[in-house]
C-alpha cells in the first residue's frame, strides 16, 4: 500500500490485523518521540488525540459514501502505513541528522511525512470505490483537521 499499488482490500478483515497495526503505531510514536529532538517537547497525548480524530474523520466518510463495512480494513490500513511512515521518517532523521545536519534531515523528514497524505489518499480512494485524487482530497482535510487540532490546544513549554 506505501507504493500505492494495494488498497485495504489486499488485507483480510481481522481485529488481530487492526491490534498489530496499533502495536505498529504505538512503537514507531515510541521511536519518534524519544529518538528526535523536536518530538519529545511535543504532548504525546494530544498527538494521539488529533491522529484519533483524523481516524474518525476516515471512518464517518466511509460511513457516509456506505462502505461502512470497510471500516476495519481500511482503518487497519491507515494506521499500519501511518506508522510504517513515521519509522521510516525516524530513520532517515537519524542518518540525514549524521550526514547533512539538521535542517536538511528535518526537510526530508517533513517530505517523507507529507507522503502519508498521497498513500492516506489512495487507501481512502480504494476504499470508497473513488478517483485517487478524491481520496488526497479527503486525506488533505484528515491532514488539516489533526494539525489544526494539535495547534489548537499547543501549550508553549
Amino acid at each position: 500500500m506505501l507504493a500505492l499499488r494495494k488498497g485495504p482490500d489486499a488485507i483480510p478483515r481481522s481485529w488481530v490485523i487492526f491490534s498489530l497495526s496499533i502495536g505498529m503505531l504505538f512503537v514507531s510514536s515510541y521511536c519518534a518521540a524519544t529518538l528526535i529532538e523536536g518530538m519529545r517537547s511535543q504532548n504525546q497525548f494530544m498527538t494521539f488525540f488529533g491522529y484519533t480524530l483524523g481516524l474518525i474523520f476516515y471512518g464517518s466518510v466511509l460511513f457516509i459514501t456506505g462502505y461502512a463495512g470497510r471500516m476495519l480494513q481500511t482503518i487497519s490500513a491507515i494506521v499500519a502505513c501511518g506508522a510504517l511512515i513515521t519509522l521510516l521518517y525516524v530513520v532517515e532523521y537519524l542518518l540525514f541528522k549524521a550526514i547533512f545536519g539538521v535542517e536538511i534531515a528535518s526537510l526530508v523528514g517533513i517530505l517523507i511525512i507529507f507522503w502519508s497524505v498521497p498513500v492516506e489518499g489512495h487507501i481512502i480512494a480504494r476504499a470508497i470505490q473513488q478517483h485517487r485524487f478524491v481520496g488526497i482530497t479527503i486525506a488533505m482535510v484528515a491532514l488539516i483537521l489533526q494539525l489544526g487540532f494539535q495547534s489548537a490546544f499547543a501549550v508553549d513549554s
